[in-house]
């Protein structure tokens, strides 16, 4: 008998709509994955199709469910399911010599399971770990839409499970940005994984790199008040620059006061966890960042946010 996967506290919002999570094995997360297909878009049963648009259908999981409609897409469209998606990371994973069976995986559905977010973690022995001995996961995620609102994103990733922080290094991210149509081929995505996997070792010595270079917070507050904020905005450069300072959270005390993010008035909230206090170098940084951008709740924006955290630490690292 397959256990039942777990209920996550995270939540996110895809265009509009809820994304609730799961976590179990992939065993355990199939059965939540509905399937879709695609049918003529046209009026009435006695209608001519639209020549140019097809309709995507989501199948009933159930006897109680009717085919639903959740999307229009053009007629050159290539449907990627959502299980065919997870088939082949998991082709990848077994690929490099580990069985994907028993791995522990994240699954991310909105209500009609048009839009997917998939995480599979990697086993402990892949696991960073830093001189704070709080383990960063390597894991596949990728992002796959049914209905063609977004391309198929396949990638490898950092977790740290003490805070739940993500980010995304230069070197494993060797990543898959298909369009749904005819040139699609997911037979590619093993591939996508050998090509990271291949590049852990670089992603290691750039996260010992950053332990091992200091902080200086007179260069830490030029650096937040200048490019952290044009690339983040004034809101997350303040939270990121307290995190470093006091190891808590802040909210602004008036949001109308003048000041850079530095010197905007704050009310501090709960301790993030993990977080040295202060921040002795750029790895430590490097999770402050991690932690402001894996809080955000557009899943397309956290993944960039998480992604541009290594240039954001090269520039300090420069200063």
């Amino acid at each position: 008998m397959i256990e039942s996967a777990t209920i996550l506290d995270e939540t996110a919002r895809w265009r509009a709509r809820d994304v609730k999570y799961l976590r179990g094995t992939w065993g355990q997360l199939l059965s939540h994955v509905p399937r879709f297909r695609t049918a003529s878009f046209r009026a009435s049963d006695e209608t001519p199709p639209n020549p140019y648009l097809m309709a995507v259908i989501r199948e009933p999981t159930s006897l109680l469910e009717q085919p639903v409609p959740v999307g229009i897409v053009s007629n050159t469209y290539t449907l990627a399911q959502h299980t065919n998606v997870a088939k082949m990371c998991l082709e990848g994973i077994r690929h490099a010599g580990i069985e994907g069976e028993g791995l522990t995986c994240e699954l991310g559905l909105t209500e009609l399971g048009e839009w997917m977010n998939l995480r599979i973690y990697f086993p402990d022995n892949f696991n960073f770990i830093p001189g704070d001995r709080e383990s960063l996961g390597l894991r596949v995620e990728c992002f796959n839409s049914v209905d063609g609102s977004s391309r198929l994103v396949i990638l490898l990733g950092w977790l740290r499970f003490v805070c739940s922080n993500g980010l995304v290094i230069g070197e494993t991210k060797v990543e898959l940005r298909d369009i749904h149509n005819q040139r699609m081929d997911l037979d590619r995505i093993p591939d996508i994984i050998r090509a990271g996997l291949e590049q852990v070792e670089q992603d290691r010595l750039r996260l010992e790199g950053w332990e091992q270079q200091p902080v200086d917070f007179t260069n830490l507050e030029a650096w937040v008040d200048a490019p952290l904020t044009k690339a983040w905005g004034k809101k997350a450069a303040c939270r990121v620059f307290h995190v470093c300072h006091s190891g808590r959270d802040v909210k602004w005390t008036d949001p109308f006061a003048k000041g850079s993010a530095t010197e905007k008035p704050i009310t501090p909230l709960q301790a993030v966890p993990g977080a040295p206090v202060p921040a002795a170098n750029l790895y430590d940084v490097s999770q402050a960042l991690s932690f402001v951008a894996s809080g955000r709740n557009n899943p397309d924006e956290r993944l960039a946010w998480q992604s541009a955290i290594p240039a954001l630490i090269d520039g300090l690292a420069v200063a």
